[in-house]
């Protein structure tokens, strides 16, 4: 029985050789590596990718939609992104934009663990959009840090991260910060009846990372920050579901992939349907308007590939950041709908005394239609 397909459309700009020839080098490079004369007849028919289509888009561009034989994802959603762009990364002017995974392949891959619906569980945020901020800068006293928390969740905050700077070589000094945030927003939720989830950033490799998540279990907290594209987005993947930790993906270093215009893999493959597949339950992306921005993918598409039905997959929550603004907010919800988040950090830490007030105002915005 024939192994069902991936499929993968890529753009090509200013192709170094004939659009069909190319087409078939992507296919047969991705997915076996090796000249055509050395591969066995009964290897071809099984594994070796195959053109589906090839279109003229626009002067100078053709998308090459390729199939790949599902079984060469080896279940294994960092075995998949290989599949999908690893020796092409290399070739010139080829952009990865599209991404359909059959659901052979979706019910092995992990998917979120809790997605939106156990994300609303637990904040009682209702069907709105959410808001999130960001502790920071490094550098501070623990103590500053739980008194923003504080103050935050009090005004009605939904979500609450590390910053992705936030990172202690001790682990002890990384648990006392933990504890005071987390009691901050315990404290919090016992003056207006409302919780905020707090999700602490763990960052590093082997038995420093394990301790972290340890200790983020131990605090009783649901979930983590993590930056996949720094530490592997596999490696990601499996220390959350070691620990049955919800976690966040954070976008550090994945500009380097989204934001060339004629290469690199789109932001809605990426951050979207990838991030989704490997389990993220919160996925943050630049979007537009902030002093970080893609200037050419569209986020209401990598919203979509959050969201929409992907059996047996969880919706992940959407989440744009990146320097947005406060009155920014109520728009921004309005224009992707109730399954989203929007980050502000640093316009809204400015508020200092007004933090509380400030953060009431935006969650009201939140919720007027």
């Amino acid at each position: 029985m024939a192994s069902p397909l991936i499929e993968a459309t890529y753009v090509a700009t200013r192709p170094d050789r004939a659009v069909p020839e190319l087409a078939e080098a992507v296919a047969r490079e991705q997915s076996l590596e090796i000249v055509p004369e050395l591969i066995p007849e009964s290897i071809r028919e099984r594994l070796l990718g195959r053109v589906l289509e090839v279109q003229h888009i626009e002067e100078g561009r053709w998308a090459m939609r390729i199939g790949y034989p599902a079984e060469l994802a080896s279940d294994q959603i960092g075995q998949l992104l290989q599949l999908l762009y690893g020796n092409v990364s290399f070739y010139p002017r080829i952009r990865l934009t599209e991404l359909a995974l059959p659901e052979a392949l979706l019910q092995a891959l992990p998917g979120p663990s809790g997605g939106i619906d156990r994300i609303r569980e637990l904040n009682g945020a209702g069907n709105r959009a959410m808001l999130m901020t960001v502790l920071k800068p490094r550098g501070s006293r623990p103590e500053q840090l739980a008194d923003l928390a504080l103050r935050f969740a009090r005004g009605g905050g939904d979500l609450l991260k590390d910053d992705q700077n936030l990172v202690e070589s001790d682990v002890q000094a990384f648990r006392k910060r933990i504890r005071l945030c987390s009691q901050s927003i315990e404290k919090a939720q016992e003056m207006t009846g409302r919780r905020c989830l707090y999700l602490p950033h763990a960052a590093g490799s082997g038995d420093h990372l394990k301790r972290q998540l340890e200790a983020v279990s131990e605090a009783g907290l649901h979930g983590v920050v993590l930056c996949p594209w720094v530490m592997g987005l596999e490696s990601a993947a499996a220390a959350a579901r070691e620990f049955d930790l919800m976690w966040l993906a954070h976008p550090a270093m994945a500009g380097s992939m989204t934001e060339p215009d004629d290469r690199g893999v789109s932001t809605e493959v990426l951050l979207g349907t990838l991030v989704r597949a490997a389990g993220a339950d919160i996925s943050i992306f630049p979007g537009s308007g902030g002093r970080i921005s893609s200037g050419h993918d569209d986020e209401r598409a990598t919203c979509r590939a959050l969201t929409k039905s992907m059996e047996p997959l969880r919706p992940t929550l959407p989440c744009t950041g990146g320097g947005k603004r406060l009155e920014s907010v109520g728009e921004a919800g309005r224009r992707h709908g109730p399954d989203y988040a929007v980050l502000v950090g640093g316009d809204l830490l400015r508020q200092r005394d007004k933090l509380e007030e400030a953060t009431r105002r935006a969650v009201s915005e939140l919720a007027s239609p």
